[in-house]
């Protein structure tokens, strides 16, 4: 009978059909890994490519959070180190001290008066 409904004839038309069918399937697993290999492997690139970046952007990211902490910490510790520095000038030099609080105030007489 039919080699397709599996029934009657000899055993030769089915091992065949099998055959056929996996020789089928293999060629669609070959097939099959052919494009997937470069798939993978240019989702692969992509993968390291997209860590590598945002590895950078990291860097980058804490490289200038540390900048902008030590800018941040200079900008706060001046008016400490400039009432230091004028602490230690007066204390180094009270006649100049004098001197330049007398035209400092004199000045500013002058400019609030007009």
């Amino acid at each position: 009978m039919d080699k397709f409904s599996g029934e009657g004839g000899n055993g030769s038309s089915d091992s065949g059909f099998r055959g056929d069918v996996d020789s089928a399937g293999a060629a669609m697993h070959r097939t099959l890994e052919k494009v997937i290999d470069p798939a993978r492997n240019t989702v692969d690139r992509a993968s390291t490519a997209a860590h590598e970046t945002i590895d950078k952007l990291a860097n980058n990211a804490t490289d200038f959070a540390n900048r902008f902490s030590d800018q941040t910490r200079f900008v706060t510790e001046a008016p400490a180190r400039a009432l230091d520095y004028s602490k230690s000038w007066v204390k180094n030099k009270p006649l100049e001290a004098v001197g330049a609080a007398i035209a400092i105030g004199f000045l500013l007489g002058r400019l609030t008066t007009r």
